[in-house]
Order: C-alpha cells, then sequence, then structure tokens
C-alpha cells in the first residue's frame, strides 16, 4: 500500500511538473489535458484521476507557485533587523526566486496579461496574501506607515514588475546582447533593486 501511495505522489508530481512547463509556454487556455497528460505519456482519463478539472490543476499550480514566493520572503529575512531592512530582504528574496524558477514566473506573467475572463470569475486569489505581506511590512518603516496603502501597494507592484520581466527575459537579452552582457546585467540587477528600495525608504523619512 504504502509503495502504492508513493507511486501516486510520484505521477502527481510529475502531471504538475508537465503542466507548469505547458501552462508557461501556452497559458490557460492554449494548454490541454491531452497535451500535458501526453507529455508523460499517460492517457487524458489517467490525469483526470489526479485533478478533475483543468481548472483544478491551474489552481494547484498557481498555488505553489505562492508557496514557493512566501517561502522566499520569508526565509531570506533576519528577524533582528530593521523593518526597512526586512523589507529589502524580501525584495531581493523574491528576484532570487524568480530567477530561479522562470516557469513559475511566465505562468504568473501569463496569468496577469491573458486571464481576465477568468479573473472575473475567480473565487479564490492565490497571490494575495504574499502581495499583502510585503506591502504590511512597509506599515512598521518609519516614514511609510503614514502613507495610504494604495500609495504603498503601487511601489511594492511597481518593483514585482521589474522582477518579474527581467526573470523571464534572459532568452530574449542573451541573444541581442550576448551572455557575458547579460551575466554582467544580472550581476548589477540586484544592486539596482537595492537602489530602488533604499530611494523609497528615503522618500518615507523625507516627508
Amino acid at each position: 500500500m504504502e509503495q502504492l501511495d508513493d507511486a501516486r505522489d510520484d505521477t502527481r508530481e510529475r502531471l504538475l511538473h508537465a503542466a507548469l512547463g505547458q501552462f508557461a509556454e501556452r497559458g490557460f487556455y492554449g494548454a490541454s489535458i491531452a497535451q500535458i497528460a501526453g507529455e508523460l505519456e499517460l492517457t487524458k482519463q489517467a490525469l483526470l484521476y489526479y485533478f478533475k478539472r483543468k481548472e483544478d490543476l491551474y489552481a494547484e499550480v498557481l498555488r505553489r507557485i505562492s508557496r514557493r514566493l512566501m517561502a522566499a520572503i520569508r526565509s531570506n529575512v533576519d528577524p533582528n533587523r530593521t523593518s526597512a531592512q526586512r523589507f529589502e530582504d524580501m525584495i531581493l528574496g523574491i528576484y532570487a526566486e524568480s530567477c530561479a524558477n522562470p516557469l513559475g514566473t511566465r505562468v504568473l506573467m501569463r496569468e496577469l496579461l491573458e486571464n481576465q475572463e477568468r479573473a472575473e470569475k475567480a473565487e479564490t486569489w492565490y497571490l494575495r496574501p504574499f502581495l499583502d505581506e510585503i506591502v504590511e511590512t512597509l506599515d512598521d518603516v518609519k516614514g511609510l506607515s503614514a502613507l495610504p496603502r494604495w500609495q504603498k501597494f503601487a511601489s511594492v507592484y511597481q518593483m514585482l514588475g521589474a522582477i518579474e520581466y527581467f526573470a523571464i527575459s534572459k532568452p530574449t537579452l542573451t541573444r541581442m546582447y550576448g551572455m557575458a552582457e547579460f551575466d554582467a546585467i544580472s550581476a548589477a540587477y540586484p544592486e539596482e533593486l537595492r537602489r530602488q528600495v533604499r530611494r523609497l525608504i528615503e522618500y518615507g523619512q523625507g516627508r
């Protein structure tokens, strides 16, 4: 029985990995259950044993991406540092996670760009706890706590957009400028993120 459970868990993990790649490449609407199952030489019915609908499979992919991002902002933060320093740690943790998992990043970009119809019907927002936790960190930063939430959210979202866009740009930038130039840009990118964070902090302290 234990071996059977292990085999089921392994198949489920393989399905989720294949689904991540298909959703990253084709988006929710372009990917199909048949394609995902076929990648693993399984039947469509075999996949439906684990996930009854494509929506359920996609939801689990989004849930896992959200968990990884949440883990990144928590594991990268030293509780002994100031709120401003913790916020900087969070942003850099998100950058590292996004670059390390470009497929997940592509899924998120496609979710924002292509799934407006689904968004109108969505009942669960897997990324909201992640976004809320980052914004709420600024509530404890001197000079920023009094800012309206919408302004803090806009600042955070601008940084996240810069991170996600760069994280999926490697193939294009490498072809445009070469690997050596891309490596130099990659090495400089975290420091530029730090500057953005510190400009936001300085703005708050100067008010």
